[in-house]
């Protein structure tokens, strides 16, 4: 099978010759029907106003173009605009009057034209792109109904048709219109209500998209309201008839839409022209205008409508999507810094709480450093206390030599290395495994008491008599022994 794109050009290549044949309405490219059923099948349908088991070869059509199967199928489609005489006005599908105007909902002229009133659908909010101001969009033919119209007509909500009343239920007057080639439309200025850009059982307008075959797609009109369908044709060119006035208009590159026949018997009736038809995520792809009884429906290409009748669409969602965005970025933002701030205050409490540490300590160090230095001259001024004299002068004689005089040898230098060996410079730390100076101070007592033991008043030799004979020279050794106690207490 083809491509679709070389399926368009072909079909666009041979709808001029076709057209030419006699009962042909339209042309388009979508789904084979077998049997009244559809298909997966892409072909070039030809439409026919009826559908003959003989016709003169001059009309036939073929059954294939260029290798791509045709189907013939019986169609003819009129504007879904609803008229009445004035005299036999009676309530129609919805008739409310909204205080907040929307799509998908009743619009129509006051002017009653030949004794007709005319009835149609309110597509949605739209704005002007010349003045920036909100417009409501509909079709030619609801808006303007023929050739007899002008400029500043006014408009109901609801129409006349749907009980409206002139004046009172004026909504706005008619600015701008087209009927062309792709286009059936009309856009109305909006005065004495307020507006909303959404669609009634639809919800927010979320943009535009282009058709695509077989997608869901739904619309809520005047008449039938909310219904659901699928794309059924594209790049379809139509013949529609206008009425006396306008007469018969054709309009290329349109597309078919076929009713979701397990939801709604039909897509569109007499009444929902003006309605715009949106795919699953609300976004317009077409503007409704015409169809047949059966429910079949056409509808202009949004691209054209609103290029032709210079306008945009109303989104709420993406300026209220903006300004979420905005918020959320700004509160990240003010988060973020909040969060940098926190961390600089910790950072900054952490090294003030460090460095508060560090001065406390040095003070008790310096303060523990003074009271042990303190402590320490009071110990050496009690140690010498107990020593011998410390003159250096001695009796020429003794009776007996000193270690008579001992209970057990003199072991003065061995007591003093001990001493000297157990100490550690620093804060005056003895090497006995405590940190306090109550441990330090304990272990000096101990090494004191040591040391004023083996010299004690009890053992000490009288040497009152005279010196020493054959003994070595005790003034040298107490100076040794003045010399080893001052170098331990260093």
């Amino acid at each position: 099978m083809k491509a679709l794109n070389d399926i368009i050009k072909e079909k666009q290549s041979a709808e001029a010759a076709l057209f030419k044949l006699k009962g042909v309405t339209g042309v388009d490219v979508g789904y084979k029907y077998t049997d009244g059923k559809r298909t997966d099948e892409i072909t070039i349908r030809v439409h026919v106003k009826q559908k003959k088991k003989t016709v003169a070869s001059k009309d036939k059509i073929p059954t294939t173009i260029n290798g791509i199967k045709t189907d013939v199928i019986e169609m003819e489609v009129f504007p879904q605009v609803f008229s009445q005489k004035l005299e036999n006005i009676s309530l129609q599908a919805d008739t409310t009057t909204y205080a907040t105007v929307q799509g998908g909902i009743s619009i129509g002229p006051e002017r009653a034209i030949s004794g007709y009133i005319f009835t149609g659908t309110l597509g949605c909010i739209a704005k002007d792109n010349v003045t920036n101001n909100p417009v409501l969009l509909s079709n030619y033919h609801v808006m303007c109904v023929d050739n007899t119209w002008s400029v500043g007509d006014f408009m109901c909500q609801p129409s006349r048709v749907d009980t409206g009343s002139p004046g009172t239920d004026r909504i706005g007057a008619l600015e701008r219109a087209v009927l062309s080639g792709h286009v059936d439309g009309a856009i109305s200025t909006l005065s004495g209500r307020p507006h909303d850009c959404s669609i009634v059982d639809i919800g927010d307008v979320k943009g535009t998209a282009s058709a695509v075959l077989n997608s869901a797609v739904r619309k809520r009109g005047r008449t039938t309201l909310f219904t659901e369908g699928f794309v059924d044709a594209i790049n379809a060119t139509v013949n529609v008839n206008y009425g006396d006035t306008i007469g018969v208009k054709t309009l290329t590159d349109q597309i078919g839409i076929r009713p979701d026949e397990n939801v709604n018997p039909k897509f569109s009736a007499k009444g929902d022209s003006g309605s715009v038809v949106v795919d699953a995520d609300n976004k317009v792809i077409g503007l409704l205008f015409a169809g047949n009884d059966t429910g079949y429906t056409y509808i202009n290409p949004i691209s054209h409508v609103l290029s032709e009748l210079n306008i945009s669409l109303c989104i709420k969602s993406k300026s209220v999507l903006k300004d979420f965005k905005d918020i959320n970025k700004e509160t990240k933002e003010i988060k973020l810094e909040k969060l940098e701030k926190t961390e600089k205050l910790e950072k900054l409490e952490k090294k003030e709480n460090k460095e508060i540490k560090k001065e406390k300590l040095e003070k008790v160090e310096k303060v523990e450093s003074k009271e042990f230095k303190k402590e320490i001259k009071e110990i050496k001024k009690e140690f010498y206390k107990e020593l011998p004299d410390n003159k250096g002068i001695m009796p020429d004689k003794v009776d007996k030599p000193i270690t008579d005089k001992l209970d057990k040898p003199f072991d003065g230098g061995n007591k003093l290395r001990e001493i000297s060996d157990n100490y550690k410079p620093g804060l005056g730390n003895f090497n006995t495994g405590g940190n306090t100076i109550e441990d330090r101070l304990s272990q000096i007592e101990q090494s004191l008491s040591a040391l004023t033991a083996f010299i004690g008043s009890d053992l000490r030799p009288d040497l009152s008599s005279g010196a020493l004979t054959n003994e070595q020279d005790i003034a040298a050794m107490q100076e040794k022994m003045n010399k080893d106690i001052a170098d331990s207490m260093m």
